[in-house]
């Protein structure tokens, strides 16, 4: 499973680096913004690539940060990285052209900035597929901490230093909780069978004693163990 997690993150870099290289060479063959005028070709290119490679990283960390917060706060982070960005392309700009200057000027890219980001948004809103998910209540919170494209019905969580490897039908990702408060939160929809385990009740296959220690199949092969502060409650929910 570290491996499919490895190979999505890889995929994950792929996709940005290609945007980054397109919009940047897009961006400094076309010159907006008076560049055109200020630069060479190879200036603008490493100007660009600048500017756009920023963009990215601060638009992921946004992201991020967003993440499964309510709908004020996530307007709240996007303004917040519209005026971030837009500041610093416009001291940028005030340092390299001398007709870049004022009020005027910043007040004008922010609206630019701020279009284009709600603008690149809504495409991706709009183009993302809808992915089912079979839960109510506290499982529907807890999916939403999830990527669009692992939300389904869980099968394990297992913990690893101080994030859990959350295991869904759809694959798997890295979330930043504690096993304990996740188990909680989903609580009546599986139990811990270990301090570094959880399963979904759903997703249990079938018992196995392996070297001695008691394991749980489960839907995706993994074997699960069982450790002896749990096995009673194991044993009452009929897993073993």
């Amino acid at each position: 499973m570290a491996m499919q997690f490895t190979l999505r993150e890889i995929s994950k870099l792929r996709i940005a680096l290609l945007i980054w290289v397109t919009l940047s060479v897009v961006a400094a063959v076309a010159g907006p913004f008076g560049t055109l005028e200020a630069m060479g070709l190879g200036g603008r290119l490493v100007y660009w690539s600048g500017v756009v490679g920023v963009s990215i990283g601060l638009n992921t960390g946004a992201n991020g940060l967003a993440e499964g917060r309510s709908l004020i706060v996530r307007a709240g982070i996007g303004v917040g990285f519209v005026l971030l960005l837009s500041t610093g392309f416009h001291v940028l700009n005030s340092l390299l052209f001398d007709i870049w200057d004022g009020f005027a000027d910043w007040a004008y890219l922010t609206a630019i900035v701020g279009l284009v980001t709600a603008a690149v948004h809504l495409v991706i809103w709009g183009v993302r597929p809808h992915v089912p998910v079979d839960t109510d209540g506290p499982r529907e919170a807890f999916q939403r901490r999830l990527p669009f494209e692992v939300r389904a019905p869980l099968i394990r969580i297992e913990a690893q230093d101080h994030y859990l490897n959350v295991v869904t039908q759809k694959g798997n990702a890295l979330i930043l909780m504690r096993l304990s408060d996740a188990a909680a939160e989903l609580e009546g929809q599986g139990m811990q069978v270990h301090r570094s385990h959880w399963i979904a009740q759903k997703a249990v296959t079938k018992p196995r004693r392996e070297k001695g220690r008691d394991m749980l199949v489960m839907s995706d092969g993994a074997a699960v163990p069982v450790s002896r502060s749990y096995r009673a409650a194991a044993q009452q929910a009929g897993f073993l």
